[in-house]
């Protein structure tokens, strides 16, 4: 979920908050997760398309691999807390996805832009190009 902008992550979560309080089986709201999950694979896809442009085809395929894995570990976070406080109250929700699942993501973004930097130098992360 290493996203263009915190604006969307913050609406994607909003979203499936919203929708998991509607849905009689909150594991349905898996839905919008996975939507955005695939959404933002073909992103992904588009954005090292243009890096290999820039850098070798080898290290782009490398760092979109990279990306998409962190990926499915933030998403089975977020399934496997989903899963887990199912029959709970939206609270048990909410106090696992702030003190889980949040600092997950926070070190998943860590591990990936030290990782993606070793693999290309020149790799500009997307906090970095909007500070810039």
């Amino acid at each position: 979920m290493h996203q263009r902008t915190t604006a969307k992550l913050w609406g994607v979560l909003a979203l499936f908050l919203f929708a998991s309080n509607l849905m009689e089986q909150p594991v349905l709201a898996l839905i919008i997760p996975i939507l955005y999950f695939a959404y933002d694979i073909i992103m992904q896809r588009r954005r090292f398309q243009i890096v290999a442009r820039h850098t070798s085809q080898r290290s782009a395929d490398r760092l979109f691999r990279l990306h998409v894995g962190v990926g499915l570990f933030q998403y089975g976070a977020l399934a496997a807390l989903i899963i887990l406080t199912a029959n709970r109250s939206g609270t048990t929700f909410l106090l696992g996805l702030c003190l889980f699942v949040i600092p997950f993501y926070w070190l998943c973004r860590r591990f990936l832009t030290y990782r993606s930097k070793q693999i290309d130098p020149t790799y500009i992360s997307e906090t970095e190009i909007q500070q810039g």
